[in-house]
């Protein structure tokens, strides 16, 4: 699945994770399989307002840039709140419309990731059996949710 490996690059560069209109960078994410279906997994802060947006909805979709482009968007939903700023008008950005049954995509990526949440569970950092990662990614505490999404459909953007 040559989406898989783009998606799986792209990651570490960032890529879109859309609620509700609202796009959050993320850095982390899981392709697997799980309950014999396909799945992708995001994880998000509990001080995140789409980790708010999340609690609402069943559903969220993975927008993946193609490698090297949106850089300043990325950049711009990693760094601003949706609390505080519409990121989407802000960067005079659109949405392209769900074809899954998922989140509208962020425009402009290369890939579409419509996900449907299967499960959510709070991460405990105390499990946490590597000290480096706990003292690098959890020092001030603030722990994630795993979102465990059944991918309903991959789409590619036009050019």
């Amino acid at each position: 699945m040559d989406w898989m490996k783009e998606t799986d690059d792209q990651l570490r560069r960032g890529a879109f994770l859309m609620v509700e209109g609202n796009p959050m960078t993320i850095g982390w994410g899981q392709f697997g399989i799980i309950w014999n279906k396909q799945t992708f997994s995001v994880y998000v802060r509990e001080s995140r307002y789409t980790h708010e947006l999340l609690s609402h909805t069943t559903t969220f979709t993975v927008s993946v840039p193609k490698n090297g482009t949106l850089q300043k968007e990325l950049a711009f939903c990693g760094t601003k709140s949706g609390r505080d700023v519409d990121k989407v008008s802000a960067l005079h950005a659109s949405l392209m419309p769900a074809r899954f049954g998922g989140q509208d995509g962020f425009s402009g990526c290369r890939f579409h990731i419509e996900c449907r949440i299967l499960f959510r569970t709070d991460l405990d950092e105390h499990l946490l059996e590597n000290e480096s990662l706990l003292s690098r990614y959890y020092a001030e505490g603030d722990s994630h949710t795993m979102y465990i999404g059944e991918i309903l459909g991959v789409w590619e953007e036009a050019e």
